[in-house]
């Protein structure tokens, strides 16, 4: 079989398993199977697909085809132009959450020297993307989750960025003790706790933990609002990840802790609520 033949028949069993765009997906799992860019698997179509490539090939198209995660198949994800390493034991980064952070970079002076936490740091996508574009910013990185971590830790150090990047492991605030920070940013779980079993089957292959956001979807916000009133500096920035119908929600359990200001909601690309924003008021 040729790698022209490949594609077709891959194309095929993700199209008929309900994969959105089969021909691009095949394409990505043959050039990951064969070890090669995408633009030189294009180049050598008519090359025989290798009984090595094809054993790694078939069964990751079986497993796609299945609904198991593209990215958990390759181990990689592009987010902010970087690319970042993930496994199951972490939340798969998406453009979505790119909203959240390109929001705190627009705010923020690029040569300023800042102190940044992000809880619930998953992967470590934004923390480190913060670290990258922020060449002078100090970022600390919490999450419960040790396995977790270990991918944020090796992400790190692939990018060049361990040495700015303070990874801890505990629930969200807690390590955070005793900090005063500029920036506070989060992509908290914020699923409601019923709505986890009609999840795309994708999705539900990934930490539970990094989506269950209660019977609301609002327990994160309900700790991360008033524990960050006593973290962030006067002044300072708080961004969070929100689910597409949790803006006012959000706003509103943010105006009750009363320690903030310019409360803001921020759209994501297909205009649905994304991101809140707020400053911590001035002593």
């Amino acid at each position: 079989m040729t790698l022209r033949q490949a594609l077709g028949e891959a194309a095929r069993r993700l199209a008929a398993g309900g994969v959105e765009r089969p021909r691009l997906e095949a394409e990505v799992l043959l050039s990951w199977a064969c070890d090669l860019t995408r633009p030189r698997l294009l180049a050598r179509l008519e090359e025989r697909l290798v009984p090595a490539a094809a054993a790694r090939f078939w069964p990751a198209i079986d497993r796609r085809a299945a609904g198991y995660p593209l990215q958990y198949l390759t181990g990689h994800q592009e987010f902010m132009s970087l690319d970042f390493k993930v496994t199951p034991a972490v939340l798969i980064p998406r453009q979505d959450t790119e909203v959240v952070v390109e929001a705190v970079l627009e705010r923020l002076d690029p040569g300023g020297s800042y102190t940044i936490a992000d809880c619930g740091t998953g992967s470590g996508a934004i923390a480190l993307s913060l670290a990258h574009y922020l060449p002078r910013a100090r970022v600390y990185a919490t999450d419960i989750s040790p396995a977790a971590l270990a991918v944020a830790r090796e992400n790190a150090r692939k990018l060049g960025l361990a040495a700015r990047v303070a990874l801890y492991q505990g629930d969200f605030l807690a390590p955070l003790r005793g900090l005063k920070l500029d920036v506070l940013v989060s992509n908290p779980p914020y699923i409601p706790t019923a709505a986890l079993p009609v999840l795309p089957v994708d999705v539900r292959s990934e930490p539970r933990l990094a989506l269950d956001g209660g019977p609301d979807g609002l327990d994160a916000y309900r700790l991360l609002l008033p524990g960050a009133a006593g973290l962030l500096r006067p002044g300072g920035l708080l961004a969070l990840e929100i689910g597409f119908d949790q803006g006012q929600a959000v706003k509103d359990l943010a105006r009750a802790v009363g320690a903030y200001r310019n409360e803001q909601i921020l759209p994501d690309n297909a205009g649905r609520d994304r991101c809140f924003l707020a400053y911590r008021r001035e002593e």
